[in-house]
């Protein structure tokens, strides 16, 4: 567990920019026009930020701190990061097709989606050690983690009139890690002599270190559908793919495979995990503890996302509206993510907005957002984790910025 969040606060510096809610939309037409999104998202279902921040910010993680998030453990938990962006230029100056209202778009996007479904007993021996745990039995079965690091660039078509478009992508893998822990436990003698790990299922990573490790294709689609809504007039439903595809990974991905029960006597358990130690990878002895290491070149599935929703209309002139949907990725990890809000248009070049939301790698939390209008610039600041933000007690960090400039 300590590795894991180690390894995802790495990037919480990393500027970038990627697809958030809520989607303000317009019909007005330009000749052309520029998009920047980015998001940064970390979020929880059980770790207070008072702990997870202590991995990239430093500091010591008292007893006190490891207790209050060990209370917060259920039988399953979430962890999981989401960093992503795009920058998107489209123009309706250039057209393909002579009696169609089309233009191209071009985009280019980074995304690093990763995180780990755990139990309770996994946070207790990653913070606590082994030994308060002796004479019991520790059960980690189901633990499940993944994380791929990607890069796209892709060409489209864009309708002048809704904005819909489809993009076909390219992409890079340059990286990727899973871990599935079909069963895992560990059962100790109470005086800590000697102890049984119970294993079955496999990890699978990169062993390269080069940037382009996997290529891949697949495409992005943004629809917009006009419905019939209250008192006669019309809302749209929004319904967006990004990064639907897969990736062949041509360099080598190192995999373990295991379904074993060892037992150890007169070790503890340093002796048995990290540098130097038995199941080390340096270690010759895997084979004799019945764990398999090969090499492989899988086919993956793109961390794609998928949101259904009804987005806000800027070309409606009432003050309040509402907006709501749903967002999904292809992982166990990640349960589905409902939202649903309402904004409020303080003046014609200011909108603000409020929203609740459950699901993703997180529970209930809250939203806001700000979203300003100028001639030819729009730009939006929120977040979807309201607590998080000033609350050492909350459960993440949430940040996202959308930027667009017609020109």
């Amino acid at each position: 567990m300590k590795v894991l969040l180690v390894f995802l606060s790495l990037h919480f510096s990393v500027a970038v920019f990627g697809q958030r809610l809520p989607v303000h939309y317009d019909t007005i037409n330009q000749s052309q026009f520029l998009d920047l999104n980015g998001v940064l998202d970390y979020s929880s279902t059980s770790l207070f930020n008072e702990l997870t921040s202590k991995f990239y910010r430093g500091g010591f993680i008292s007893n006190d701190i490891k207790d209050a998030s060990f209370d917060k453990q259920r039988a399953v938990n979430r962890i999981g990061i989401e960093i992503g962006g795009d920058v998107t230029y489209a123009n309706f100056n250039i057209k393909l097709f002579k009696n169609k209202p089309l233009g191209i778009q071009f985009k280019a996007g980074y995304t690093i989606f990763g995180g780990a479904a755990y139990s309770k007993d996994l946070y207790g021996l990653a913070f606590y050690g082994n030994k308060p745990f002796l004479g019991d039995t520790l059960d980690m079965s189901g633990t499940d983690i993944s994380f791929t690091a990607f890069q796209k660039f892709g060409f489209g078509l864009i309708d002048m009139k809704s904005k819909s478009s489809v993009s076909l992508n390219i992409y890079n893998v340059s990286k990727r890690f899973s871990g599935d822990f079909r069963s895992f436990g560990l059962i100790q003698q109470e005086n800590g002599d000697s102890l049984d790990l119970l294993m079955n299922g496999e990890i699978e990573y990169s062993s390269s270190k080069k940037f382009n490790q996997g290529i891949g294709f697949g495409f992005d689609v943004d629809v917009k559908i006009p419905i019939d809504w209250q008192s006669g007039r019309k809302a749209y439903l929004q319904l967006k793919g990004d990064n639907l595809g897969f990736a062949y990974m041509y360099e080598d991905q190192m995999k373990y495979s295991f379904d074993t029960i060892i037992n150890y006597s007169g070790l503890r358990l340093n002796q048995l995990i990290g540098d130097g130690a038995l199941l080390s990878d340096s270690s010759n002895v895997l084979d004799s503890l019945g764990i398999k290491s090969s090499k492989s070149n899988p086919f993956l599935m793109l961390p794609g996302c998928i949101q259904i929703s009804k987005i806000v209309d800027d070309m409606q002139l009432q003050k309040i509206q509402s907006f709501f949907g749903i967002r999904m990725y292809p992982s166990l990890i990640y349960s589905p993510f409902v939202f649903g809000g309402v904004d409020f248009r303080v003046k014609k070049s200011i909108n603000i907005g409020a929203s609740l939301m459950y699901g993703g790698f997180s529970k209930l939390r809250g939203g806001l957002y700000m979203n300003l209008k100028f001639d030819h610039l729009k730009m939006g600041l929120g977040t979807e984790n309201v607590v998080g933000l000033i609350s050492r007690k909350g459960l993440g960090q949430s940040f996202y910025l959308k930027l667009r400039c017609d020109i």
